[in-house]
């Protein structure tokens, strides 16, 4: 399954997949799908997996600045709440 987590900036998002490589969670960045940038930033780290895992590595680097999604299987992405983490 994949994940976007939206990035405030590219730098963000650069500093966001250097630190999860360093905790064993491959992730990269990537543009995010037009619809989802809204007026922000328009990029994201994509991983297929451990998103709990990522979330708190981000969280305790302070670098979750952004919205989660998870893609569905008609290629349209859904908002992930706190309470579909595990899922």
């Amino acid at each position: 399954m994949k994940y976007l987590i939206m990035c405030k900036s590219l730098t963000t998002a650069q500093r966001g997949a250097l630190l999860l490589e360093r905790h064993g969670i491959s992730a990269s960045v990537v543009k995010a799908p037009q619809h989802l940038r809204g007026n922000g930033c328009g990029y994201a780290l994509s991983l297929y997996r451990n998103l709990e895992e990522a979330v708190t590595t981000l969280q305790n680097g302070r670098l979750l600045t952004g919205k989660i999604y998870r893609r569905l299987e008609n290629g349209e992405y859904l908002e992930v709440g706190e309470y579909d983490l595990s899922r």
